[in-house]
């Protein structure tokens, strides 16, 4: 009885590891070799950084918060202080990207809601990501139309977005997308 219960077990065991070997036990078979090439280059610069598995995860959806600490760390401003003041936000108290949010609103590369919060970890769409680029870039003062073309062509006029990395505007963007537009607001930078 024990040796069938164990060549149970011994099936069951390899049959659950060919499954996450083959369907998403890694980052990088859920992503395309764009992002894992550009999460690779962003984490060499320590701009991307894991989670505590050592993993980039670039499958997961980025938060608002996680975006904002991303536009701070491209411009040098982890760790820095600046002088400034920051919007108000009614919902950061306490929170571990309390004072990358505070930076990133003194240098006015994000923006929170109509009631006063930041929702830091909610995830963000395609547009509000293109935004905080575009702004970290420095173009939000030469923008033309409305929200959110009004980013989406800035993007694609400054090398941001390109006809093979445009998404919809209201998808939720993963870390890997997110990799791809940070490499190129880095290029776009030089």
């Amino acid at each position: 009885m024990h040796r069938f219960s164990l060549r149970k077990m011994i099936a069951l065991v390899v049959t659950v590891s060919c499954f996450t070997m083959f369907f998403g036990g890694s980052d990088v078979m859920a992503v395309t070799n764009d992002e894992a090439y550009a999460g690779s280059q962003l984490q060499t610069l320590g701009i991307l950084k894991g989670y505590p598995d050592g993993q980039l995860h670039l499958d997961w959806n980025i938060t608002r918060a996680e975006v904002a600490t991303l536009g701070i760390r491209i411009l040098g401003y982890e760790n820095a202080v600046v002088a400034g003041t920051p919007l108000a936000f009614s919902d950061m108290t306490g929170h571990w990207a309390y004072s990358n949010v505070r930076t990133a609103s003194i240098i006015d590369i994000v923006h929170g809601y109509p009631d006063g919060s930041f929702k830091p970890d909610n995830n963000i769409s395609y547009a509000e990501v293109v935004a905080i680029m575009v702004n970290a870039l420095g173009y939000q003062d030469s923008l033309e139309g409305s929200w959110p073309d009004n980013y989406l062509n800035k993007a694609m006029e400054i090398g941001i977005v390109t006809e093979d990395t445009l998404l919809p505007a209201n998808k939720i963007v993963t870390r890997g997308e997110m990799a791809i537009l940070v490499y190129y607001t880095i290029i776009a930078e030089m």
